[in-house]
């Protein structure tokens, strides 16, 4: 892929690079350089952009494309197959210790790296303010603004538009015309902070969120809403994180997109104990050996920033 620009290619062929460039990506090789060509190649057509856009979401296997089906190369085959192992193993390697993106970062529109944050202008004038280790993707058209929240928490300002401006983030989507609101994908739960105007929040039925209120997602299921101040929506945005009547199982996974390292809770059933507590972003070893003491657990640390929590 080095040196091979797409110049002149038909559908086929362009397919085919597209699909060599997320093999690169996630082979564990991929430079600096790497990622700047692949934003000039990216940007050379709107067939470049569609190409990765399918190569993408048939390595994340992704439900559907709205695309044509996809024509794979027995050349491409081979080169997904005999590398993915490989790459994926050491692209999980990295990544789980917050060393180098995941493949959500790497495969999204806007991501952000463990302990970074980010701030996206939207084409519609609306805003979005990234947590560390997210990502997100965009699609507008002239009649819908569709956002996925991949990976990790975001907070949207959502500029006033006829079309309806929807997030799907775990099983939940969220939608409104005119609002703001935060979001938060945990390993059990999505939290969803409405901070201005109203939102309709689906997932196996349709409850309106308003200012001030917040719902659950968990199991497939919403919650009752219930009050919060508004002030203290996505806290990581003061470098704060917030915990109240949190399952630990969600608590670990908000430090770990902030901390290099990982955090494993190795006893079962840790997970579904609950935690209230105010951690500071800026001294994130110290969330862990508070978080430890808090509930009496056992903290053993290991090489490369692995804490083993029991």
């Amino acid at each position: 892929m080095r040196g091979s620009e797409g110049v002149g290619v038909g559908p086929d062929a362009l397919q085919d690079e597209a699909i060599a460039w997320v093999v690169l990506l996630t082979s564990g090789e991929a430079t600096l350089d790497d990622a700047a060509r692949l934003k000039a190649w990216r940007a050379r057509s709107p067939a470049h952009e569609n190409a990765f856009r399918v190569a993408s979401a048939a390595w994340r296997g992704a439900g559907h494309v709205a695309v044509a089906p996809l024509r794979l190369s027995r050349r491409v085959f081979f080169l997904a197959g005999a590398g993915a192992g490989t790459a994926l193993a050491a692209t999980w390697a990295g990544a789980t210790l917050g060393l180098l993106p995941g493949l959500d970062q790497l495969l999204s529109d806007h991501a952000t790296a463990v302990g970074e944050q980010a701030q996206i202008d939207l084409p519609d004038g609306s805003r979005v303010d990234l947590d560390g280790a997210s990502a997100f993707d965009a699609r507008f058209t002239d009649d819908s603004r569709n956002v996925t929240l991949v990976a990790g928490a975001a907070d949207f300002e959502v500029a006033a538009d006829n079309r309806p401006f929807r997030v799907t983030a775990g099983a939940g989507e969220v939608s409104t015309r005119d609002g703001s609101f935060a979001i938060s994908v945990g390993a059990n739960q999505t939290l969803i902070d409405c901070t201005r105007g109203h939102l309709d929040v689906t997932c196996n039925g349709t409850l309106t969120l308003r200012a001030g209120e917040r719902v659950r997602i968990s199991g497939g299921t919403l919650s009752t809403p219930e009050p919060i101040d508004p002030a203290v929506a996505a806290p990581w945005r003061r470098g704060l994180l917030l915990f109240a009547d949190q399952p630990l199982a969600d608590v670990v996974a908000d430090i770990n997109r902030h901390r290099r390292g990982r955090i494993v809770l190795a006893r079962p059933g840790l997970g579904e104990r609950r935690v209230d507590g105010v951690f500071h972003l800026s001294r994130p070893d110290e969330i862990v050996t508070n978080l430890a003491q808090s509930l009496k657990l056992r903290e053993t640390w290991l090489p490369g920033g692995v804490v083993l929590l029991t």
